[in-house]
């Protein structure tokens, strides 16, 4: 398969409205965790809240990573003002993140743009406008089922007033792709897809397929987590994801949990030889990304050895390249034990037998795991080091995975700055991200000597 070039990048994450910002906040080693407010949760956030793990309708944890202070300018698009301030966050952040990629291939405005597509990963949860939207029909069936139960009139308390909610919020899973798409004069093809925690290098995957099969010229991929914070809080204290100390560390022993983030980041991808042909700027080359999925498990948050390793296969054999061509991996680490643990046993049984060692390391240390986006905040911080030829530390590691005498050692986790390894004309990295029932992912980027 030909090589797929990223010419535009954009991201906004936690602490960062642009990739400039997140890199700067990575060299400052910036922890962007940070508990969840009255306004972000829509009430108080104490009225749920029990520090007990495990209690029935309540959260344990109120750690998060938030996308604060974001000023969305709805006369930067072409389309009516006062129906785009009634949409969702995630329906503005989307319209952002694109207009931030597109203008930085150096294509906004360029007829071109008629053959690009977008994928998007998107969370299918709810999200606090569509919520609010459908609120009151969830409270109208309750309602009458407990009474009918009851044999008695029985009455919810009222819902809050709020303002007249756009219908198009209740289109939170599909409708971000068609929006991106109207406002840019894309092509038809646009979709969004939920591959969990993989969804990122899924869309990168299939926005590759458009590129390969010629369907389309330019291609945007990406993904986004703007879910409602009470559910997604909720969910992840039922399934006990989060740390009951709130002490989530990825590659770290003691760590115990999983802390849940928001955030967008997007990519635009063009044909590798159309895009020396055309003298684009080139911030990285995807030169493999493997799938796979282990169906079935134990548990939702316990992942499968086997499946992780097949997608490792799948990358290397389609990028025709050793494993120990890698520098640096930036690892899926979600800061759970065993999900660390065995994403380390992956990556020892798979580059041990191909004597392979890169660096390792993973940033949701910084911010958070971004659910659905997570692999857009490896992709972001993978191409600016590999860029700036200077590796982050991965932060807060005091007991780090990994024995002495194993490939991938504690050594190998990068926890001070670290200037790129094997310094040559081409940079190689691996990125990987494994979701929710086994969908796991591993893309392989290089990049030649750049120059910032």
């Amino acid at each position: 398969m030909e090589k797929i070039a990223i010419i535009g990048l954009s991201c906004l994450f936690p602490d960062a409205t642009n990739p400039e910002q997140f890199w700067q906040n990575l060299a400052e080693e910036k922890d962007s965790i940070s508990s969840v407010t009255a306004e972000e949760m829509g009430l108080d956030p104490g009225i749920f809240y029990d520090s007990l793990k495990g209690q029935p309708e309540r959260i344990y944890s109120l750690k998060g990573g938030f996308v604060r202070d974001f000023k969305f300018n709805a006369d930067d698009y072409n389309l009516p003002s006062n129906f785009l301030e009634s949409l969702d966050d995630t329906f503005k952040w989307s319209l952002y993140a694109a207009k931030q990629a597109i203008e930085q291939s150096g294509y906004a405005g360029k007829s071109v743009l008629s053959k690009c597509g977008v994928i998007l990963g998107t969370l299918s949860l709810p999200t606090k406008s569509s919520n609010q939207l459908l609120a009151p029909i969830y409270q109208q069936t309750i309602q009458s089922a407990i009474a009918e139960l009851l044999q008695q009139d029985f009455r919810l308390p009222a819902l809050p007033t709020v303002a007249k909610a756009s219908p198009y919020n209740a289109m939170v899973s599909g409708f971000p792709a068609a929006l991106i798409a109207k406002a840019f004069a894309l092509s038809s093809t646009h979709f969004c897809i939920d591959a969990a925690c993989s969804s990122a290098f899924y869309a990168i995957k299939l926005a590759s397929h458009y590129l390969w099969s010629r369907k389309a010229d330019l291609m945007l991929a990406g993904a986004i987590s703007c879910s409602d914070p009470l559910f997604l809080r909720m969910l992840f204290s039922g399934i006990q994801g989060y740390p009951e100390n709130d002490l989530s560390r990825p590659l770290d022993k003691s760590s115990r949990g999983l802390i849940t983030s928001e955030g967008i980041g997007m990519v635009m991808l063009k044909r590798y030889n159309d895009a020396i042909r055309d003298g684009d700027k080139i911030l990285a080359t995807i030169c493999g990304n493997g799938l796979s999925n282990d169906g079935k498990g134990k548990h939702l948050l316990s992942p499968n050895s086997k499946g992780q390793i097949l997608a490792f296969e799948r990358a290397y054999t389609e990028a025709k390249l050793s494993p120990k061509a890698i520098d640096y991996m930036e690892c899926h680490a979600t800061g759970t034990l065993l999900g660390d643990s065995t994403e380390f046993n992956s990556i020892e049984t798979f580059f041990g037998q191909h004597q392979a060692a890169p660096l390792v390391g993973s940033t949701k240390a910084n911010v958070g795991h971004l659910l659905v986006a997570a692999g857009m905040v490896s992709l972001t911080k993978t191409i600016l080091s590999m860029s700036y030829g200077v590796i982050p530390p991965t932060i807060n590691v005091s007991e780090p995975l990994g024995s002495d005498d194993s490939i991938i050692s504690a050594k190998k986790i990068v926890r001070t700055t670290t200037t790129w390894p094997n310094n040559t004309t081409t940079k190689r990295a691996a990125l990987s991200a494994f979701g929710f029932g086994g969908t796991n992912s591993h893309l392989i980027l290089e990049q030649g000597n750049i120059v910032k």
